[in-house]
């Protein structure tokens, strides 16, 4: 067992950061580093970079970055002891107790809290499915689904019996603190004082995130009473616009097809994973957000979505299609036979008739204007259909496939091109002022982008990618060519490190810079320096640095000396014989 610490450099001596990246992020090779699309913004050009050398990561557009740590935490929305936590049982390093942040510490306690009531509900709902009696009404229901008992058993699937106080009894013997089980969502407070369960007499599909923990549950009634469904509410772990039911399972063979087969609901995955289709996860009834599609595309080059063939169904499918557009993911649709979903129809069917729906899935966009334009519509139903698709078209970043959408859509429906463009204009959300000089600036303060300091970007550039060079550039005094105060605190604390430690790895200073901004830069300088120089230009920069630096002191002391002949003209003297040869 080790020290909080030694296990951290421990961890980050183990883990390699391409390869546990490369688990939720198809990265290529690209010269020294590795790219791929930022699982955290949209984008459809790749500047997510990994750097293996340095064991880093760094996005370009939307500039988050870091370690392994880094990763963890933001990918999983996990506080650090949570990322310790998960890492060193990944690599199997055992740790003891240690540091914590005060404020960290606090929400890691209340995560796993709240994962603890999680797993309680989760075993009580299994153990009352498999009650002799009163799981009996649901074992039964679930039978007549054709759901078997190793899927059952897989996917964790429990019953809540029809009682106000059946998951709190069984809390209380835990002696777990009701307001947290009320955070967690598994009870509801009473307005007189007092709390009941929330789910009773329900079918549960427990739902399980990539690290293998309940978050929350969806409850299933087994007859007609409404609401059919009823879900965990958002939760410190558990986010409806954010979890894919059965990911967890799925991602594997999601990466091995290159596809991702979305569906609308818990029986729907069930009844696919059953026949043998593995690459599918649904959307828990709900619309389809990018944070959805940014978890797949990490393992998916497409997706296929499989909407119920009612309106509601069609309805959500066609709403997706710029949330797929905006985040650089290839889609395709399908509808199902009237009166079938998933579920049932391959029930009747079998798999091999689901994989041939799958096999003539529509581009979305086809589908889109499929669905909305039938032949034979008046000029009225087209004018109907051009305003259901102009809000939806107005929605995608893209220009160029905006475009492209425009010109098809105005060769389907008969009408100019100029004409759709016009009516698409209205369309449009006028930006704020300051998203305006947001988009002007590109996203970035004074101290970024091309307002930066060249020189500063370049003396960063030689002392990471060439640590040699750090020596001549103290002896100089480089720091008198730099012009931006953040770029001199990071040169002050590389030439620190270098005196304390005779030596300087670029990746150890990222921990020591405070400003986010700070670390931002110095990130991209690590995975793009601004400049790479062959080892005679290397000699030829740090002699005209240190040239400049000489010639800048000079020139300050001059300025210092004004009327003073005698100093000015040793100055000069100075000047003219330039900097002392090394």
């Amino acid at each position: 067992m080790v020290s909080y610490q030694s296990a951290k450099e421990e961890i980050k001596r183990t883990a390699d950061v391409v390869e546990l990246i490369g688990q939720y992020v198809k990265l290529r090779k690209a010269g020294r580093n590795y790219v791929g699309l930022c699982p955290f913004h949209a984008e459809k050009d790749p500047s997510f970079t990994v750097n293996p050398e340095r064991q880093t990561f760094h996005c370009f557009g939307c500039k988050k970055g870091g370690d392994v740590f880094g990763f963890w935490m933001e990918y999983h929305s996990t506080t650090f002891p949570e990322a310790m936590r998960d890492l060193a049982e990944r690599y199997h390093i055992t740790i003891s107790e240690g540091y914590s942040a005060a404020e960290e510490e606090k929400k890691a306690a209340q995560r796993n809290a709240l994962y603890k009531i999680n797993e309680i509900a989760a075993d009580y709902f299994q153990k009352a499915l498999n009650h002799s009696a009163k799981g009996k009404p649901a074992r039964d229901y679930l039978k007549r689904r054709a759901i078997p008992e190793e899927t059952i058993s897989a996917s964790r699937l429990g019953f809540a019996p029809d009682k106000w106080d059946g998951l709190i009894n069984v809390l209380k013997k835990h002696h777990t603190a009701m307001h947290m089980a009320e955070q967690a969502g598994v009870i509801i407070q009473r307005e007189k004082g007092g709390y009941y369960d929330r789910f009773r007499g329900r079918i549960i599909f427990p739902i399980i995130d990539q690290r293998q923990q309940v978050v929350g549950f969806g409850g299933r009634v087994m007859d007609d009473s409404l609401p059919k469904y009823l879900n965990t509410p958002e939760t410190p772990v558990f986010r409806k616009g954010e979890s894919l039911y059965g990911l967890h399972a799925s991602f594997k063979a999601i990466r091995e097809k290159g596809r991702a087969v979305l569906v609308e609901g818990y029986m729907d995955w069930l009844a696919l994973q059953k026949h043998g289709l593995k690459e599918v996860v649904a959307t828990l009834g709900t619309a389809l957000t990018d944070r959805h599609v940014r978890k797949l595309k990490g393992y998916a080059k497409e997706a296929i979505i499989v909407f119920d063939s009612d309106e509601a169904g069609k309805s959500a499918a066609l709403k997706s299609l710029y949330v797929f557009a905006n985040e650089g993911l290839s889609a395709k649709a399908v509808v199902l036979p009237a009166g079938h979903d998933p579920d049932s129809f391959v029930n009747e069917n079998g798999l091999d008739r689901f994989q041939d729906f799958l096999g003539h899935a529509f581009p979305m966009f086809d589908f889109f204007l499929d669905q909305k334009l039938t032949k034979g519509d008046s000029d009225e139903g087209k004018v109907r259909a051009l305003k259901e698709i102009l809000p939806v078209l107005s929605e995608i970043r893209d220009f160029a496939l905006r475009s492209l959408y425009v010109r098809r859509l105005s060769e389907k429906i008969g009408i100019r091109e100029d004409t759709v463009l016009a009516e698409l204009k209205s369309h449009y959300k006028i930006p704020t002022v300051g998203a305006q000089r947001k988009s002007r600036e590109g996203g970035q303060g004074p101290s970024k982008g091309k307002a930066a300091d060249k020189m500063g970007r370049e003396l960063l550039s030689l002392m990471v990618c060439y640590p040699d060079t750090i020596p001549r550039l103290m002896d100089c005094d480089c720091r008198v060519l730099i012009s931006e105060p953040e770029v001199v605190d990071m040169v002050d604390m590389i030439f620190e490190k270098y005196i304390q430690e005779g030596r300087f790895l670029p990746e150890d200073l990222l921990e020591d810079i405070k400003s986010e901004s700070g670390r931002e830069r110095f990130r991209e300088t690590l995975h793009r320096p601004y400049v790479i120089y062959s080892d005679q230009d290397v000699e030829q920069a740090v002699t005209e640095i240190e040239k400049k630096a000489y010639l800048k002191s000079i020139s300050a002391s001059q300025k210092k000396a004004r009327g003073d002949r005698e100093t000015q003209n040793k100055l000069l003297k100075l000047k003219i014989q330039g900097p002392p040869r090394s």
